[in-house]
């Protein structure tokens, strides 16, 4: 009974950690957005940036909120890099469906690309090392 507990635990302090580097990835994304946009409307940059600080948005905060639940959880690193990644990437198409004219700036495919390969470099990153046996 006692290692029942234990596997649940893990597999709550995994989702918790997920969907706390998923809303660390949300947060990057939106403040690289906001610098964009910015830029933009300051007349810095062209519109031609516009679909390049979103896909960059999407591929930092997915690093960076992977690297965070990576350093929470220090195991299964692929997989809670990748569940951050898709996570993302699921919050992003539900708001592309709220909100129908900010969606399909950057495409889908680009978009799927960038957030799981931020997802899952953070998992190369981040893990770190394999404890050796003495």
């Amino acid at each position: 009974m006692p290692q029942e507990r234990t596997e649940n635990r893990d597999l709550l302090t995994m989702a918790t950690s997920v969907v706390a580097g998923t809303a660390i990835a949300l947060a990057v994304c939106l403040v690289i957005m906001v610098l964009g946009a910015w830029l933009i409307a300051g007349g810095t940059l062209s519109e031609v940036w516009t679909p390049r600080f979103g896909l960059a948005g999407a591929f930092l905060g997915c690093l960076v909120g992977g690297g965070y639940a990576i350093r929470c959880i220090r195991s299964r690193a692929l997989l809670v890099g990748l569940g951050v990644g898709g996570l993302f990437l699921f919050l992003w198409v539900l708001a592309g469906l709220l909100f129908p004219d900010a969606a399909g700036v950057t495409g889908p495919v680009p978009l799927i690309l960038v957030s799981l390969l931020g997802g899952g470099i953070s998992s190369i990153l981040f893990a770190g090392g394999k404890k050796r046996r003495k």
